[in-house]
């Protein structure tokens, strides 16, 4: 099968760090092709956007500089549109979704087309019962769930298990419910009340409202209780009200830091340093395991992530009001920065 593979295409590129409405241009640039031999070119058809791009953007990740202008975005789903010389696995008119390494660069994919390496990036071929909308939101967000919850979360092999999810009706939470769902677990959710009904229909066997002190309080008092918290939402509120409830060898595993929305304010060497001894506090001196969720190994991704995906048991939470063309981009980063978004925000061409 051949493709007509345009010089150009529309990319959303940020020109320079600030806020989404001022530093990002819906644009021409040319066509990115192939330079080694295990690339694939992928016309995109949606990308998820993820609170790291947000945080870049905004500038507030002042150890990592970029250049600019540059493309952002790294959880896409398309189809294959060339293939390098070493590519076997893949042909072109392909259904592809899959994570790129790194959220930004030149071949980003908050663009019509990107590169992908067969042999770096996460790249699996598409199932017929997922959209490209479900497929591109994915990426960061069901990675970090099973991560945090399968790989850190030093589950019992045997006997029952019970997951805590704080945060259950965001981009993690709600990949976290259901893998700790679709892994037999007794599964409790802490979102607002107005989620509890989304969050019970993903699989949570409890809901508890965080906006009452109450249900928060008497949560607090279940001591030896969880296997796992998956903590989604960062800083040391929930950790210091909720550690106790962990087992002796359960696992506090945090998506985001012992910093709430960390990168929201700017973050520089000393307050890197000041995060780092915060971990090093809980992992040293807590009286439970503590893991903070970095470094996802994408090769994961097709093997153990994805029969979840597919067999039906995790899918996407994707409101319709969630959905934004390409152009519209500086809006969906503005709707992510609310911290209020219910499931996944995605971008479609």
């Amino acid at each position: 099968m051949e493709t007509t593979i345009p010089e150009s295409m529309n990319a959303l590129q940020l020109i320079r760090t600030g806020p989404a409405e001022s530093c990002m241009e819906y644009t021409k640039v040319p066509t990115p092709s192939l330079t080694r031999k295990d690339d694939i070119l992928v016309r995109i058809k949606a990308t998820g956007i993820n609170p790291v791009e947000a945080k870049f953007r905004a500038g507030n990740v002042g150890y990592f500089p970029l250049s600019f202008p540059c493309i952002f975005g790294c959880d896409y789903a398309g189809i294959v549109a060339a293939v390098g010389s070493s590519v076997t696995d893949f042909q072109v008119g392909d259904a592809v979704y899959g994570s790129l390494q790194y959220p930004f660069g030149s071949a980003g994919t908050y663009a019509e087309y990107t590169i992908v390496s067969s042999t770096k990036d996460a790249i699996v071929k598409m199932p017929d019962t997922i959209s490209f909308e479900e497929a591109a939101a994915t990426g960061i967000a069901a990675n970090t769930a099973y991560q945090g919850i399968i790989v850190d979360g030093n589950l019992p092999k045997t006997g029952h298990k019970k997951i805590l999810v704080v945060g259950a009706s965001g981009g993690v939470g709600t990949y976290g419910i259901q893998i700790a769902k679709a892994i037999g677990a007794e599964t409790v959710g802490v979102c607002s009340g107005k989620n509890a009904a989304l969050v019970k229909s993903l699989g949570a066997d409890r809901v508890v409202d965080y906006t009452s002190e109450e249900a928060i309080a008497a949560l607090a008092r279940e001591t030896e209780t969880f296997d796992v918290i998956l903590d989604c939402v960062g800083g040391d509120d929930y950790y210091y009200k909720l550690v106790r409830t962990l087992k002796k060898q359960g696992v506090y595993s945090t998506a985001v830091g012992p910093s709430m929305h960390v990168g929201a304010e700017k973050v520089g060497l000393l307050s890197g340093v000041k995060m780092a001894l915060a971990v090093a506090n809980h992992k040293l001196f807590g009286d439970r395991n503590y893991s903070v969720v970095l470094n996802m190994p994408w090769v994961r991704f097709p093997h153990d992530l994805r029969p979840f995906l597919e067999n039906g048991s995790v899918k996407s939470v994707i409101m319709k009001e969630n959905i934004f063309p390409l152009k519209d981009g500086a809006k969906a980063h503005l709707k992510l920065e609310s911290h209020r978004t219910v499931g996944k925000i995605v971008l479609v061409m």
